[in-house]
């Protein structure tokens, strides 16, 4: 074994940046604010689809979403599967003698291309039951390195809002009034929309306290020195307009990293990067060889330098949500400019089921406007095949620019560019065009 390292990784599901060490003076993040005082945090993380399962495939693969085969949800009916000749992080760290665990949500298929040794069945909101699990795999494995993958749902919403109807061990429940919300510029400023997000903090601020469970069983164990941290969200809040979205608010995603003994706590790093680029640095910290056909790269060279050189594009792609949810795209994303191909874009857009149920798309569909908040609510649902945005002037991506006269030398080369990584990467989608 080269290094003795391990890692934790921590994933939410649907957290968007919503934390105080992101800006946000409302929402009550105490554990995760804490992290990143002694973590990097990155301000530009994008995952490469905003959808739970294609994301999570794309992080353990390393792998583009219409690369690694799980096109869409894993689940009951829907049925995607990743591809059974796929590398994963768990295949490749066990082989190397780690130890692996997977805790609470991995929404990843098949176990032949995931297989972690050590996977116990837990309710995902028990955060105090999951870190019990934690413990208990420490004491387990306490000569072997160890990869261990934990997943969170408190940010999800569920059958009634977002799990907030009942109380659960070692966290306190935090409440917020829908008037002190902050609605984000790309939703109506709505009473049943405040309600929602209202709840949606909830649960941000019940993930908050089951991060720290897990932070403080890692320092119980005595590990913590030698444990690369890791936390995420595999995609944007689930709100429309965001989730499901070839939107930022659907891809933007919370990015902090820990490295033991780094002198970095605090920083802002401001490279644009990828979920492409976690494996990378999970396998260069481990000391375990970065297989060559992986497009991402190791942020560990950069995690001491908060403007560095080289990281200032993003590519990626969706396929599916549910299978009845197809909406095809692929994105080139650079520091100002975004241009956007839509490949089934005469295909009305719908939602994911929980998004067509919450209270905030019933009380846009109830109210009938014609805004949410800064975007047109048709330019929620129907996609043009080409769309072109200058972030500088237009982060809210309201005001498509694919058809600007000043602009179309920018399209014409991030056109062509994104082509040739669609060529690179041997995009079925081609064959659509």
């Amino acid at each position: 074994m080269p290094a003795y390292r391990n890692v934790l990784f921590l994933i939410a599901d649907d957290w968007s940046p919503l934390a105080a060490c992101y800006g946000n003076s409302v929402i009550k993040t105490p554990r995760i604010d804490e992290f990143a005082q002694r973590s990097v945090i990155f301000d530009h993380e994008f995952c490469v689809s905003p959808s739970c399962a294609v994301s999570r495939a794309a992080i353990l693969t390393g792998q583009h979403s219409h690369v690694h085969g799980q096109y869409g949800h894993c689940h009951g009916i829907q049925g995607f599967r990743t591809h059974e000749w796929m590398s994963s992080t768990p295949k490749s760290l066990r082989a190397a003698g780690f130890a692996t665990a997977c805790i609470g949500k991995k929404h990843a298929e098949p176990y032949s291309v995931y297989p972690f040794e050590f996977e116990p069945q837990v309710n995902p909101r028990e955060s105090a039951d999951m870190a019990d699990l934690a413990r208990q795999f420490w004491r387990d494995n306490p000569d072997r390195p160890f990869y261990m993958h934990v997943g969170f749902v408190d940010t999800h919403r569920a059958a009634g809002g977002f799990g907030n109807e009942q109380q659960y061990r070692g966290v306190t429940d935090v409440i917020y009034s829908p008037d002190e919300v902050v609605v984000p510029p790309f939703l109506p400023d709505l009473p049943g929309v405040r309600a929602d997000l209202a709840d949606y903090y909830r649960g941000v601020s019940r993930f908050d306290a089951s991060v720290g469970l897990l932070l403080d069983a890692l320092a119980e164990s005595g590990r913590a020195d030698e444990t690369l941290i890791i936390l995420t969200s595999d995609h944007g809040m689930p709100f429309p307009g965001a989730k499901a979205s070839m939107f930022d608010s659907g891809h933007h995603v919370p990015f902090i990293v820990h490295q033991p003994g780094a002198q970095n706590g605090g920083m802002h790093n401001r490279a644009l990067v990828s979920h492409l680029d976690i494996r990378p640095t999970i396998h260069d910290w481990c000391g375990v060889e970065i297989p060559v056909e992986l497009p991402g790269r190791s942020l560990l060279p950069i995690l001491q330098t908060p403007d560095p050189d080289g990281w200032d594009e993003v590519t990626y792609s969706h396929c599916f949500h549910e299978v009845i949810d197809y909406n095809p795209y692929r994105v080139l994303r650079g520091r100002r400019y975004k241009y956007v191909q839509n490949l089934a874009a005469d295909h009305k857009t719908p939602f994911p089921t929980d998004l067509y149920r919450s209270q905030t798309w019933t009380a846009v569909r109830e109210s009938g406007v014609e805004m949410m908040g800064q975007r047109p609510t048709q330019h929620t649902v129907q996609r043009a095949f080409e769309e072109l945005y200058d972030l500088e002037t237009d982060p809210v991506e309201a005001q498509n620019r694919i058809d600007d006269p000043a602009l179309q030398e920018i399209a014409a080369d991030m056109r062509a560019r994104l082509y040739a990584f669609r060529r690179a990467t041997k995009d079925l989608w081609l064959e659509l065009d």
